[in-house]
């Protein structure tokens, strides 16, 4: 006999202490009379897929995490279903399929998954949930009674994870958001010891697609120059590790004439999901100093009223090139000097300036929008004397 009622507050219970998610994977186990079992949890955008076990081999949880998920012949089916189907696996695949795959033979046939039955817990855009109750080979497969507990305890499992689901998108939103990351002009990795990459965002992908200083290896972080590769995986596993030299800076080499990546790693405690408990990471922070991002352009126009133009000459200037230089790229002619009345200062203060006002060399904005530079203090003569710049008429 079974605690029906008992295993479902026990359900309910995990929904809000994911730590408790084994205990009731071995409650369900003993339900269905099936040996493994275990929840799957997928990024529907990246596939990337994590799950939560018992009853498997120690190590099933990690290597299906990097890699057995890539070979998971179901998950793509599973796609098409929504919340609160039942699976009996022959009614996703043939079985002659299933059993030639690598999945059944290096990964569910040694865990004792090879007859499975389960239920869809969500299908959001964002990610996928799946339980899973298997039997080894010799056992034999589930009878249509186990099917209908499973239809009895599935609504319950379901609701359990639409709570968990929710609760954790509040302690995403509370701490750091996907979205907000992907708005961030550099690159931003979260990655675990081994370097296995966890989240990047957007400007990140991108470094990664060129192997542009950084790349990707065997899902893992990697440094594009051999040379830096040693240095770059020890500051990653000290991060992790939160030894007493965790993290660190560094420079990433790429060819000439692009200059090196600015690289900053530092520790990073996350949970991956409602149900994986935590599990320490690395953050890593790569700055780009060839790039001008776009949103820098925006907040310079926004805030000091600046053309595009002339935006886009205060950013190649940040960046260390000369002014004749800038306007030969940009298309922008020297001519005569504009007083300034209004000069940025390095803290971001904009000060007034008048006839008599002290000129330091460095670049300022006028009222009303427009963009100059006086050289009266320019100890590395990158600006020509009384000079401003005007866009061609």
């Amino acid at each position: 006999m079974h605690d029906f009622d008992g295993m479902v507050g026990q359900i309910y219970d995990a929904a809000v202490e994911p730590d408790c998610w084994p205990r009731v994977l071995e409650t369900l186990s003993d339900f269905l009379e099936g040996a493994a079992t275990k929840l799957t949890f997928q990024n529907a955008r990246t596939l990337r897929s994590e799950a939560s076990s018992v009853r498997m081999p120690p190590e099933a949880d990690l290597t299906y995490a990097q890699y057995y998920y890539k070979t998971n012949v179901f998950l793509p089916r599973i796609a098409r279903l929504s919340a609160g189907t039942l699976i009996p696996i022959w009614d996703l695949l043939p079985r002659e399929v299933y059993r030639r795959s690598e999945f059944y033979n290096d990964f569910c046939r040694p865990g004792d998954m090879c007859h499975s039955i389960g239920v869809v817990l969500a299908n959001e855009p964002d990610k996928r949930v799946v339980f899973t109750c298997g039997r080894a080979e010799a056992t034999g497969e589930f009878e249509p009674e186990h099917l209908d507990r499973l239809r009895r305890i599935g609504p319950h499992l379901v609701r359990a994870a639409s709570v968990g689901l929710r609760l954790s998108r509040s302690e995403i939103a509370r701490s750091a958001s996907v979205e907000a990351l992907d708005r961030v002009a550099q690159g931003v990795l979260i990655v675990a010891a081994n370097g296995e990459i966890l989240f990047a965002n957007r400007a990140a992908e991108a470094l990664l697609t060129e192997a542009d200083g950084i790349r990707i290896e065997k899902s893992a972080l990697r440094a594009t120059r051999s040379a830096d590769a040693p240095q770059f995986q020890r500051l990653i596993a000290t991060a992790v590790e939160r030894s007493d030299a965790a993290g660190g800076v560094m420079a990433l080499a790429r060819p000439a004439p692009r200059r090196a990546l600015s690289v900053f790693v530092a520790p990073l405690k996350i949970e991956l999901t409602w149900f994986v408990t935590a599990r320490p990471a690395a953050i890593v922070f790569v700055s780009d100093p060839d790039s001008a991002p776009r949103t820098m352009q925006g907040q310079l126009r926004s805030l000091y009223r600046l053309t595009p133009a002339e935006a886009a000459v205060a950013i190649a200037i940040a960046r260390g090139e000369g002014l004749q230089a800038v306007a030969d790229e940009l298309g922008i002619s020297l001519t005569g000097a504009h007083p300034p009345a209004a000069r940025v200062r390095k803290d971001g203060d904009a000060t007034a300036g008048g006839a008599g006002a002290p000129h330091c060399g460095e670049w300022c904005l006028r009222p009303g929008g427009g963009i100059c530079a006086e050289k009266t203090q320019d100890p590395v003569g990158l600006l020509p004397r009384s000079a401003s710049l005007v866009r061609p008429r």
